[in-house]
């Protein structure tokens, strides 16, 4: 550590350095406890859409009929997701009622083949052009706006629409940034052509891709072996854009 000066508490507030917030979420359904989350509480709505249709509570977004966000001071926020009966009781039946840190998805997974679940194959599309790839790159970096604000600290991801919009989202945790920008992209109605993410790629992010039915996912790191043969039996387009390395194309839809 010779040469290197260790900034004290006192030093680093007086620097004006400040902290990702992290807060636990609870998601609620039509009032009765699901899951809790560690996250950044921003973008609440985006949230809880995307987790809804990505852990396969919801079809789709518009099987939501309503989102209900309340703060309780300290102690966190509520996000209560109205849906239908028969939703909410099969929701219930497969309740993982989990307290996740924000770097682990699978934390209180009640079982193992609750956290191996089945996905549907996803029709073959072709890979996403490199130009679109490198596009929704610069828009991430650009559009990270926390991890600007508080020096970094978040993970992000964007979901590359259809109509050549995008919407970029961030968070303390991988998954969490991933469900918002799946969420953002999901309520706007358009197709999602692939979302990209600056987190590794387990196996967890592919189901959350596979399961919104979105045909394609980009990476900033290489994928788990696990992560790799979900792609290639749920036919994702699973690529890997290595900042500085070009892209390789892990598994291609059929």
């Amino acid at each position: 550590m010779t040469g290197h000066h260790v900034h004290t508490p006192e030093e680093a507030k007086a620097c004006g350095l400040t902290l990702a917030p992290e807060a636990p979420v609870a998601f609620t359904l039509n009032g009765e406890g699901f899951a809790v989350l560690m996250a950044t509480p921003q973008d609440l709505e985006d949230f809880a859409i995307g987790f809804a249709v990505s852990e396969g509570i919801l079809p789709s977004a518009a099987d939501l009929a309503a989102v209900h966000l309340q703060a309780h001071d300290a102690l966190g926020f509520t996000v209560d997701l109205q849906i239908d009966d028969d939703r909410f009781f099969e929701a219930l039946r497969r309740r993982r009622m989990l307290t996740g840190t924000a770097g682990c998805g699978l934390c209180g997974v009640d079982s193992l083949s609750a956290a191996m679940r089945p996905l549907s194959p996803l029709q073959g599309t072709d890979l996403p052009e490199d130009d679109r790839i490198q596009e929704a790159l610069r828009t991430l970096t650009e559009r990270q706006h926390l991890s600007d604000t508080y020096g970094g600290g978040l993970h992000a991801a964007v979901a590359a629409l259809a109509n050549g919009e995008y919407a970029v989202r961030e968070d303390i945790g991988r998954h969490n940034a991933l469900d918002k920008a799946l969420g953002a992209g999901l309520k706007t109605g358009v197709a999602i052509d692939f979302v990209m993410t600056t987190s590794r790629c387990s196996a967890d992010l592919v189901q959350k891709t596979v399961t919104c039915g979105v045909p394609s996912l980009v990476v900033m790191a290489s994928p788990s072996d696990l992560a790799v043969k979900l792609s290639e039996n749920a036919n994702l387009n699973l690529l890997s854009c290595q900042r500085g390395h070009g892209i390789i194309c892990y598994t291609q839809a059929k």
